[in-house]
C-alpha cells in the first residue's frame, strides 16, 4: 500500500535574486550550460519500480515550444495563448496529453496524480502501487519509472507519426528530449510542494528555468 501523509499547512518560499549586468550574462551563460549538459541524476541501486510516488519531467527536443498554441500579437513579442484546461494545446500536447491520461490503462499498478504539459516540457506525479489490487484487461503490471516513460514517449512519437502521415505534412516527428529527470517523492510535504510547482507552473511560466527566453 502507498501512503503518504500531507499536511495542509501553507508553503511559503521567498527568492530574491538580483544581479549586476555582468554578473547577470555569466550567470546567464551558465545555465545555458546546464540546460544543455545536465544529467539525470538517479540513486544508485534503487529500484524505480518499487511503490511510491515519483516526480518526472519530459522536455521536447531541444525544449522548442510544440507542446502550446501561440498566437502573434502585432507590435508584441511571441507569446502563448492563455492557457485554459487543455483547450490551448498545440496538436503534438493534444496527444501526449492523451497518450499520459492512458497510462493506467496500460498498467494494473501505476496511477497518476497531478501533471501539466508546459510550452516544451510536461511535469507529472506518477504513482506506483504494486497492491492496490486493481486490473484492467490487456494491462501489465507495474515496470520501472524508465520504462513507463519509454513506452509514453515512444507511443506519443507513433501517434504523432500518424498524423504527419495521415495529413501529408512535410515536418519532422520527433518530439522529444533524450532521456528525463525523475526525483523520489519521500513524505507528504515534499508532495504537496510539488504538487503546487505543478500548479503554478503555467502563471511562472516567464521565469522558469526552461523557458529558453529566459537563457
Amino acid at each position: 500500500m502507498v501512503e503518504i501523509k500531507t499536511s495542509n499547512k501553507p508553503i511559503q518560499r521567498t527568492v530574491n535574486l538580483r544581479f549586476p549586468a555582468a554578473e547577470f550574462e555569466c550567470y546567464r551563460q551558465i545555465k545555458m550550460q546546464k540546460l544543455i549538459t545536465r544529467k539525470q541524476i538517479r540513486l544508485k541501486n534503487y529500484n524505480y519500480g518499487l511503490n511510491g510516488y515519483y516526480f518526472v519531467t519530459i522536455c521536447s527536443k531541444n525544449r522548442e515550444n510544440i507542446f502550446w498554441k501561440y498566437k502573434i500579437s502585432v507590435g508584441a513579442a511571441l507569446a502563448p495563448a492563455r492557457y485554459e484546461n487543455n483547450i490551448n494545446l498545440s496538436i503534438i500536447g493534444t496527444i501526449i496529453d492523451n497518450q499520459w491520461k492512458d497510462i493506467p490503462n496500460q498498467y494494473n499498478d501505476v496511477q497518476l496524480d497531478q501533471y501539466i504539459i508546459m510550452p516544451n516540457h510536461i511535469h507529472g506525479i506518477l504513482i506506483i502501487n504494486n497492491n492496490h489490487g486493481g486490473y484492467r484487461a490487456q494491462a501489465s503490471s507495474a515496470p520501472t519509472v524508465s520504462q513507463i516513460i519509454r513506452s509514453f514517449k515512444s507511443k506519443s512519437t507513433m501517434k504523432y507519426l500518424k498524423y504527419i502521415n495521415d495529413n501529408d505534412l512535410n515536418i519532422s516527428g520527433k518530439i522529444w528530449q533524450r532521456s528525463f529527470y525523475d526525483r523520489i517523492i519521500r513524505n507528504g510535504r515534499s508532495l504537496g510542494a510539488i504538487r503546487e510547482y505543478i500548479s503554478n507552473n503555467p502563471v511562472n511560466w516567464e521565469k522558469d528555468i526552461d523557458n529558453l527566453i529566459n537563457l
